[in-house]
């Protein structure tokens, strides 16, 4: 009975309230915060405040890269691309036409060759020697063991037509200043 009655004692006697407990753990967290050096002070001890703080990215490889958002949001600083053009256009967008052309006088002199029986076969070369360095259309093949300097052999063309396309398309690559001075 002893017990049961020192239980319901401890029972109806009420305990202090949360909120007091709390508010001096509250004002004690704030004293420290307003004086990090306070407790250190009490205890004679040296003290070293240190503050830190999270903060986000204010630099990013994205942002820096020009890469602003997905692809579909147009990018201020850029003028807008076709597609985007599209809707404000005020006729429907079309696709280039394919364009071929054919050089006459090249197919008949071709055609020529092949009825006599002629050979109609190009060997294309690229020659550096003490002349400078150029690109060079043949009917023949080159003997490279006869030829002092480097040859790049580029490719063999069955009719003149395909010949002279290649030709010219390897001169346009060839650099302006390539051969020396005379």
């Amino acid at each position: 009975m002893l017990v049961l009655a020192a239980f319901l004692q401890a029972a109806a006697a009420s305990p202090r309230p949360i909120t007091e407990s709390v508010e001096k753990v509250i004002d004690h967290l704030e004293e420290e915060r307003k004086d990090p050096c306070l407790k250190a002070a009490r205890e004679n001890v040296p003290c070293f405040p240190v503050k830190s703080e999270k903060k986000g990215f204010d630099a990013s490889v994205r942002e820096s890269l020009g890469i602003l958002g997905p692809a579909e949001k147009p990018s201020p600083d850029r003028a807008p691309t076709r597609a985007e053009m599209d809707a404000q256009r005020t006729a429907p967008p079309t696709k280039p036409a394919v364009s071929v052309t054919v050089d006459p006088v090249c197919v008949g002199r071709s055609a020529l060759k092949k009825l006599r029986g002629r050979n109609d076969a190009y060997y294309l070369y690229r020659l550096r020697d003490v002349r400078g360095e150029r690109v060079v259309l043949f009917d023949h093949r080159l003997d490279a063991a006869r030829y002092q300097g480097d040859i790049a052999f580029l490719g063999r063309f069955d009719g003149e037509c395909e010949a002279q396309a290649a030709y010219r398309r390897e001169q346009r690559r060839t650099p302006e200043g390539s051969a020396p001075p005379p």
